[in-house]
């Protein structure tokens, strides 16, 4: 196309300059319109390479796959998220503890964009393993000790993202991108859950500690109290209640049956620190008609944690009353 509007040039070079001036000018738009149409047909949602790491994931033990270091690896383009060959995406929640594989945990600091943003900026944080006490090593409480490198991520037809991953901040020791995937929901979560009727997890019982890492959690339940409808409080909840050291909690309200499914972000209460000192795996949560909630209650990796009730529901009365015996 060009070659010809040039020979055109040159057959109207006796015309007046201001013709081949035009003419010029278009050839030079034309190139700049193929350019930018080559450029703008690879999209990353086709384009990119599957990162599946098993030691990339929140919900992995942080003490058994140390090591690792991206700052090492020669990133290059977009990447997709897979653990186990299960779809996953980079964690948006903060987790004390965290290593995925290294020593320095890394994190969106934001949510995911939705298929409408594009391709958007989000900035990344890092939180590290452990840290020194004068008794020993403990883990680490505090979320966002380094601020990494910003990435740029894509919400991809499909329910999947992708990310630009770049080299991380250096200054955070074996720094790692995290993942975490949820399993897809095959039936409504509301009618397909097991019932977990376990007094002692009441907020206002004490004296014994089991830790709810050592269950075996797999898939969705629905809680009681003696037979009430019961929740897991929002609240902060006093260390060595519900049977357990560290007392665990929804950091956030619970969701409205419009909302459907919705992730939260669970609080470990500490002697020695805030109501929310500690944050372990984020759970999922739905409400769900009559009046009740039901959990994907997941492995807190977390010392001796459990997760507390604290609530009764009267579904005729539509009330609620805190348990005090």
């Amino acid at each position: 196309m060009c070659a010809y509007i040039l020979y055109m040039c040159v057959q109207v070079q006796e015309e007046s300059l201001v013709t081949m001036r035009f003419l010029i000018s278009l050839c030079v738009s034309l190139l700049l319109l193929i350019n930018e149409s080559t450029t703008s047909s690879s999209d990353p949602c086709y384009d990119y390479t599957t990162l599946d790491e098993y030691w990339r994931d929140i919900q992995q033990s942080p003490y058994e796959y140390l090591g690792n270091d991206d700052t090492l690896v020669e990133w290059s383009g977009w990447y997709r998220l897979y653990l186990n060959g299960e779809s996953a995406q980079m964690s948006e929640w903060c987790v004390s503890n965290l290593g995925c594989g290294g020593y320095t945990g890394l994190y969106l600091n934001d949510s995911h964009p939705t298929l409408e943003d594009g391709v958007v900026t989000r900035e990344v944080l890092g939180s590290n393993l452990m840290w020194w006490r004068d008794w020993g090593w403990a883990p680490y409480s505090q979320c966002g000790d380094y601020t990494s490198t910003s990435i740029q991520v894509k919400a991809c037809p499909g329910d999947y993202y992708v990310y630009e991953f770049v080299k991380p901040n250096i200054s955070a020791p074996d720094p790692t991108y995290c993942a975490v995937a949820f399993s897809s929901i095959s039936s409504d979560p509301c009618y397909n859950y097991e019932s977990l009727d376990r007094p002692w997890r009441a907020n206002n019982e004490s004296g014994d500690y089991i830790c709810d890492e050592s269950f075996s959690w797999n898939g969705w339940y629905r809680l009681f109290y003696y037979g009430m409808n019961i929740q897991i409080p929002e609240t902060c909840v006093d260390s060595y209640t519900c049977n357990t050291d560290y007392t665990l909690w929804l950091n956030g309200p619970h969701p409205q049956i419009e909302d459907g499914v919705v992730t939260r972000e669970v609080c470990a209460g500490s002697y020695w620190g805030s109501c929310c000192y500690y944050k372990t795996n984020p759970i999922r949560v739905k409400a769900c008609p009559d009046n009740y909630y039901v959990y994907e209650l997941v492995n807190p990796q977390f010392w001796c944690s459990g997760y507390c009730t604290g609530t009764v529901f009267f579904p005729l009365l539509k009330k609620s009353y805190t348990i005090w015996r």
